[in-house]
């Protein structure tokens, strides 16, 4: 993010802080103090103005003369130009936290408490009750939710993707619980439905770009300057919202969804989909799906995806590829609209969301149906009738080499405690295993093996059928 994304940001904050102050003085019908705040507010939104200029001509900033020149050729104010060098030299801006801290009073001094609520007073009105969520996250894996409210606000904000136990006490301590992420993403998005679009690819054109001038700037580009829109959108208009990370904030979007587990039948239905569209992007890439589902379970968390080719051999293959074959496979399923909403993307790993009966159905609309098997038609048909056509399902993808490709599926089919007494074998033969491959430990070679029969061979370890290691 560069010097003039971060300041854009940062003014915006400025902006809504200063429109909460307003609205505090109208409540209790202090009209003097209005007016200069909306004189700042009028300032700020002209000094974005100037910077969304120097962002699209692509104005680097290497020291602070860069910015005094800015001054000198733009006629900016002296408070701006004090405002960048400040943020250029400390990266923050100490105004900021002056004006929180003026809200913060003046809300202690006026007794409203909509902007910022107390902490215990957050806590307490937390009704969700998250012990009948049925898809359990794995770092909450044999913990028990604390009784007092405090310790379980903490522990239910952990159910969102990307909140650990160190942020979850941060956000706590913030005023910021699940149950008020979620109800206010429920009242963001119903104010205006364009709110939901968290995909940076499908969102519209910022109204300060032309046709023209939006074409000029390259993919990353674009991104940035979406995801900068995005965030200065959130602190003008949530409370709550706006303090949790963007791949969180997919995860309270699908917060529902993501606490169901997923049908066999369904992640069947995702198998055949990703090896025939896999087929669109290269005819000998390879599609496994891992985990639970490959173990035989009835329902899985998610759709555990595993890909692989041929020509991509070593790590180091895969890390000075040319092309991205991860990249390029997610780009083919969001254009096909499988793949929904992203969490985290990689060199190695794609995190996020696909709608797996949503696509057999329109694809069904469109005459390409026959593209696939009639089982993935049926259990169409029977899905229709439990409505879940419309349920956002989490899917991970990784590439691996393919000399690795068995190792990683013995690792990602699981479980847990198979992989442990395997790799224990292995170390007793004189090899390490993990998901990287298999490694002779004399010499450090790791052995290529593509299939995971080739790695029980190798170590002799009597084969078990990934059912039989559900363990």
């Amino acid at each position: 993010m560069t010097i003039f994304e971060k300041f854009i940001l940062i003014i915006n904050e400025f902006i809504n802080i200063r429109t909460k102050q307003i609205q505090i003085y109208k409540d209790s019908n202090n009209n003097k103090e209005i007016t200069p705040l909306h004189f700042k507010i009028k300032n700020y939104k002209k000094w974005i103005e100037t910077i969304n200029q120097y962002i699209l001509n692509n104005i680097n900033i290497v020291n602070k003369i860069d910015i005094t020149n800015l001054n000198l050729t733009n006629k900016l104010t002296d408070k701006l130009t004090s405002y960048l060098i400040e943020l250029f030299d400390t990266g923050k801006i100490t105004e900021l936290d002056k004006i929180r801290k003026e809200l913060i009073e003046l809300q202690e001094s006026s007794k409203i408490s909509s902007v910022i609520l107390p902490v215990n007073e957050i806590i307490i009105s937390t009704q969700l009750d998250t012990s009948k969520i049925e898809s359990q996250p794995k770092i909450l894996n044999g913990e028990v939710r604390p009784t007092d409210a405090r310790g379980g606000a903490i522990f239910d904000l952990r159910y969102v993707h990307g909140i650990g136990p160190v942020s979850a006490i941060k956000l706590v301590d913030d005023g910021v619980n699940l149950e008020g992420l979620l109800s206010e993403w429920k009242e963001w998005v119903s104010k205006d439905s364009k709110n939901a679009i968290l995909t940076l690819y499908k969102m519209p054109k910022p109204k300060q770009y032309t046709t023209s001038q939006w074409e000029l700037l390259d993919k990353y580009k674009k991104y940035n300057i979406l995801e900068t829109n995005l965030k200065t959108k959130l602190i003008s208009e949530t409370k709550m919202l706006h303090k949790i990370h963007k791949s969180s904030l997919v995860g309270i979007k699908h917060f529902n969804d993501m606490s169901l587990k997923i049908p066999r039948q369904e992640i069947k239905t995702a198998e055949s989909i990703l090896k025939k569209l896999a087929l669109h992007l290269n005819k000998d890439l390879l599609v496994m799906i891992c985990g639970s589902y490959r173990r035989g379970r009835d329902k899985s968390g998610d759709v555990d995806c595993l890909i692989a080719h041929p020509l991509i051999k070593t790590k180091s293959d895969l890390e000075n590829n040319p092309v991205n074959l991860l990249e390029n496979f997610v780009e083919l399923l969001m254009n096909f609209n499988f793949i929904i909403d992203q969490l985290d993307m990689g060199n190695k790993k794609f995190m996020g969301f696909c709608n797996i009966m949503q696509f057999i159905k329109k694809t069904s609309e469109v005459k390409s149906s026959e593209k696939f098997n009639n089982s993935n038609s049926n259990s169409n048909s029977d899905s229709d009738n439990d409505n879940t056509n419309n349920i956002a399902r989490r899917i991970d993808i990784r590439i691996v080499p393919y000399e690795s490709y068995g190792s990683a599926i013995l690792y990602f089919t699981g479980s847990k405690t198979f992989n442990t007494n395997m790799r224990s074998h292995a170390l007793k033969k004189g090899y390490s295993l993990n998901e990287f491959g298999l490694t002779k430990i004399s010499d450090g070679t790791i052995i290529p093996c593509s299939t995971e029969e080739e790695i029980f061979k190798i170590i002799n370890y009597p084969y078990k059928k990934p059912e039989d290691r559900d363990i």
